[in-house]
């Protein structure tokens, strides 16, 4: 929360203060994109705010363009049969090719955080864990296989796509906006520090009140699933409900975007956006 507070205050406002100022234009999912790699990172490794989110909107470092990499190569190959991409592994050849050298890259990054992380720890004596790579060393102290790239890729991609469409589904729906500013003006305490130094702090127990909100971000990724395909592979022969048969190793696409979209499913106004289908 602390993290991503300081994130919005110091790189969302800012930025779009500028932007305001300037009259100028701006590509919402790499503002996205950036938010939440800044703040993965500073969470993860608990090191200096890379901000990537700011006003001048640098070009994407070596780490950010490795795991974009990564996570590009890895969709490929959910898509592609089985023997082409590990041919083309074996080879040293296109998408493949790229992946190989992010993972090299991520791997001596990763290392790297390692490595300063422990050599902070060897001056620092605090049992606090501020960050999850501090937390994972300390359960296990002789592993450090411990950042997934993948992972942190699908993270940062999913949300950026989530917020983009939500935002562009709130542009085009005024009356949500307006149901979403009574709900929070209603349920929200604003608590001030006493020197009102510091920024305004929301009391995390209000989120769970913020319902309308929620069904809001729920129809939205209805709509425009982050993930838009699934991909499942039974260990061994089944049935599916629908009675089809499977073989083991079967590659299964589950596609997430028409299924959000099924009148069978959400009714006649499945293409609708209506947050109150989420709200009992």
């Amino acid at each position: 929360m602390s993290t991503t507070r300081r994130k919005i205050n110091g790189g969302f406002i800012l930025l779009f203060n500028h932007l305001a100022e300037e009259g100028a234009v701006v590509d919402l999912q790499d503002v996205f994109v950036r938010f939440t790699f800044d703040t993965t990172l500073v969470m993860v490794t608990g090191s200096a705010d890379p901000r990537s989110l700011c006003v001048e909107m640098p070009e994407a470092d070596e780490f950010a363009k490795a795991l974009n990499d990564v996570g590009e190569g890895i969709m490929y190959r959910h898509v592609k049969p089985r023997f082409l991409w590990k041919l083309q592994r074996w080879v040293g050849f296109g998408q493949e090719k790229k992946l190989s050298k992010a993972h090299d890259t991520l791997t001596r990054m990763c290392a790297q955080f390692i490595s300063a992380k422990r050599e902070e720890h060897a001056h620092i004596d605090n049992d606090e864990a501020a960050d999850l790579l501090t937390s994972h060393m300390k359960l296990d102290a002789t592993k450090y296989d411990l950042l997934n790239p993948s992972d942190d890729k699908l993270l940062s991609d999913a949300t950026a796509s989530a917020l983009t469409w939500f935002f562009w589904l709130l542009s085009e729906n005024p009356e949500v906006v307006t149901k979403i500013r009574q709900e929070i003006n209603t349920n929200i305490i604003k608590i001030y520090c006493q020197e009102r130094q510091s920024n305004d702090y929301y009391s995390t127990e209000w989120l769970n009140k913020l319902v309308y909100l929620r069904g809001a971000l729920y129809e939205s990724m209805r709509l425009y699933p982050p993930v838009p395909f699934e991909r499942m592979t039974p260990v061994r022969p089944d049935v599916l409900p629908s009675g089809h048969k499977v073989d083991a190793s079967k590659k299964i696409l589950i596609f997430l975007y028409a299924l959000g979209r099924m009148e069978a499913v959400w009714g006649q106004d499945a293409l609708e956006f209506k947050p109150e289908r989420w709200v009992s």
